[in-house]
């Protein structure tokens, strides 16, 4: 990023944050500052917290990963800055003297503690203990049905070329809907869906949701949208050990990074027999302890919080 990019980014992100208690630099910017995840948890938790925090990550400028603003500094990042393309990120990342930082790794520098991202995607951050216990129960029950499609990959890119090779893999035992910006090949995500992803996804057997890229403990919203859903996860990642505490690996195809003749099979029999599929797909997803290892996350990020604020 030239410099005078880096400079437009630093204004964009100060306007941003303009009058608001949280500022959020290299975050995603779907939401204001005071709607984000982590300001509802502190305002909903900590409700006469009138201090100022700052959460830093890496969607935007190396330059704006700094532990020397005024106020509460806290790095978290759902992306795996293990990756050559978050190289600058991960050695600040390492160097710096946060107050808490946030990440997806079992173990982190200085002051951290791990809240993936796949817990903020699908559990609100004002949620009880009979809510949690709710969405885990929704979700390890699924409705299932008769499911008109067969399978549907929704991603915008495809770095490590993975996510191609499934789909064209597959194309041997049905077709793929890529519903996404990237390899689109329907437009019923936007025509007849309104760009919902669960109501999307809910039409199909299978659903193709690997990550990113691999590295033991990285695991987003992918798979539990897949889950959520009631479609078969088609999945690899975080060695293949998805969130063992959580996910029933018994629940899930999981696609290797060799040869996948056995994958291929496995999803042409569940293609094959509706019986064979229906058993599959009414196992419940979740494990019995899934609940109770939400609750901890939330647990863990609030006494944090609690001995900063």
């Amino acid at each position: 990023m030239s410099f005078l990019a880096t400079k437009r980014e630093q204004l964009r992100q100060w306007r941003y944050n303009r009058h608001s208690q949280f500022k959020y630099y290299n975050f995603w910017r779907d939401e204001h500052p005071e709607e984000m995840w982590f300001s509802r948890f502190i305002n909903h938790y900590f409700p006469d917290c009138k201090q100022r925090i700052n959460f830093t990550s890496v969607l935007g400028p190396v330059e704006m990963i700094d532990d020397s603003r005024q106020g509460i500094n806290i790095f978290y990042t759902g992306e795996n800055i293990h990756t050559d393309r978050f190289s600058d990120f991960l050695e600040r990342y390492q160097t710096q003297q946060y107050d808490l930082s946030i990440g997806f790794d079992y173990d982190g520098p200085g002051n951290y503690i791990r809240f993936p991202l796949w817990v903020m995607w699908h559990f609100p951050p004002e949620a009880t203990h009979e809510q949690i216990d709710k969405i885990c129960h929704d979700m390890n029950y699924p409705t299932i049905g008769d499911r008109p499609r067969f399978c549907a990959l929704v991603c915008s890119h495809d770095q490590s070329g993975l996510r191609k090779k499934i789909m064209e893999s597959l194309e041997e035992v049905g077709h793929v809907d890529s519903a996404g910006r990237y390899c689109k090949n329907t437009d019923i995500l936007q025509t007849e869906f309104a760009d919902d992803k669960p109501q999307f996804l809910q039409q199909y057997r299978f659903n193709i949701c690997p990550e990113n890229s691999d590295h033991t403990g990285y695991v987003t919203e992918k798979i539990f949208d897949a889950i959520k859903s009631g479609c078969v996860p088609i999945y690899n990642g975080s060695g293949n050990k998805p969130e063992p505490e959580v996910v029933n690996k018994n629940a899930v195809v999981f696609w290797s990074n060799d040869n996948n003749d056995q994958e291929i099979a496995q999803i042409q029999n569940l293609e094959n027999s509706h019986e064979t599929y229906m058993h599959f797909a009414h196992q419940p997803r979740l494990t019995p302890q899934a609940p109770d290892v939400v609750k901890e996350y939330y647990e863990l990020l609030y006494n944090k919080l609690k001995e900063l604020i």
